[in-house]
């Protein structure tokens, strides 16, 4: 991997979660459609295995390392599983280690044994930090939480949103990602309905820009014959996408957060799912390959993993393809980022009036 007045409190109680009072507002609000791969038990499950006493989040498949995005992750689980206890713990942990900057961002990695090893932010950690805050509000009326996602998405605002080519879009990090006239940018940081939560609340204009662009830019990031995303693309002035040179040119475990987020935010239309099915379907009843080369198409040998494989079943939902991808239960050893992905797309599934279940075998 990896402060102007923006938002105001009140007035925004019933639309934090991005959809109003519809279907995602019950997906995550505490104690009220919860989806089953959130009961109790698996909760407990998660915490117990990617939870530590004093509420860091370890990425089991990285060394154990933690980060921002991992920490607003288990800050969404938490209220989705009605777990005041943990979201609170989560949240002061993140915020007595991870919040040493002077702008407001929150720094995006901790080592074991080390502690803060880069002090820059992860955009998509500090947009799920803030949604997460906003859930939280809502489901357990704290303003004091809301107040905390204010100041983080007033911090976003001014150090990693910017205009380039027509486009209002996202730095990956307020630092280092800019090249010359043009910019590189991560098109699953895009966290459509957190962005769209953002958009509905007073002076939240600018969040509606950032993803309506987000909208653009995957029309425009489509490589290869299976028209996939990739990890990470460079922005140039003229409007122009291709993937960004100093990083593995490929679809992969980034991207695979691209068709969640746009099924959890409510859209629709097959045009935005085709390309997943796609690679689903290239399995041919063998492993799906959690990589793709960009722009040559060719596959990695690794498979995806069960979280990526509960993506890619939404995603055929979306794309009208049926349930064409087989999801084994979550394997004792599963990593976090697996198991993370599982759960967010049980929880937009049920955004969406599909039942855990059918996004299982």
């Amino acid at each position: 991997m990896k402060r102007r007045d923006l938002l105001r409190t009140g007035g925004a109680a019933g639309l934090v979660l991005g959809l109003g009072t519809g279907p995602l507002r019950a997906a995550l609000r505490a104690g009220a459609g919860r989806p089953a791969s959130l009961d109790g038990g698996a909760w407990r499950a998660y915490v117990q295995r990617f939870v530590q006493a004093d509420g860091r989040v370890t990425d089991t498949g990285n060394k154990d390392v933690s980060h921002s995005e991992g920490q607003g992750y288990g800050m969404l689980l938490a209220v989705a599983a009605g777990d005041r206890t943990t979201f609170e713990s989560l949240w002061a942990w993140t915020r007595r280690t991870l919040m040493v900057r002077d702008d407001g961002l929150v720094a995006w990695r901790w080592v074991p044994g080390e502690g803060v090893t880069d002090r820059n932010n992860a955009s998509d950690g500090d947009i799920l930090i803030a949604w997460a805050l906003l859930c939280g509000a809502e489901a357990w009326r704290v303003e004091e939480y809301r107040t905390a996602a204010v100041a983080v998405l007033q911090a976003l605002a001014a150090a990693v949103v910017v205009e380039q080519a027509g486009l209002t879009v996202l730095l990956p990090g307020r630092d280092g990602f800019r090249r010359g006239d043009a910019v590189v940018v991560n098109p699953s940081y895009w966290v459509f309905p957190a962005l769209r939560a953002f958009a509905a609340l007073p002076g939240g204009a600018v969040w509606k820009r950032v993803a309506d662009s987000g909208l653009v830019l995957l029309a425009k990031a489509r490589f290869g014959l299976l028209q996939l995303p990739p990890d990470w693309a460079l922005l140039d002035a003229k409007g122009g996408v291709v993937p960004a040179e100093g990083f593995r040119k490929q679809y992969g475990y980034d991207a695979v957060r691209v068709p969640l987020y746009l099924a959890w935010d409510g859209y629709a239309d097959p045009y935005y799912f085709r390309p997943y099915a796609a690679l689903a379907a290239r399995g041919g009843g063998g492993p799906v390959p959690a990589t793709v080369s960009l722009p040559g198409g060719v596959t990695g040998q690794v498979p995806a993993s069960t979280g990526m494989l509960a993506v890619y079943r939404l995603a055929c939902r979306m794309a009208a393809a049926g349930n064409a991808v087989t999801v084994p239960p979550l394997g004792a050893d599963e990593d976090y980022y697996s198991t993370t992905l599982f759960h967010l797309a049980a929880l937009a599934g049920q955004s969406l009036g599909i039942e855990p279940q059918d996004i299982r075998p």
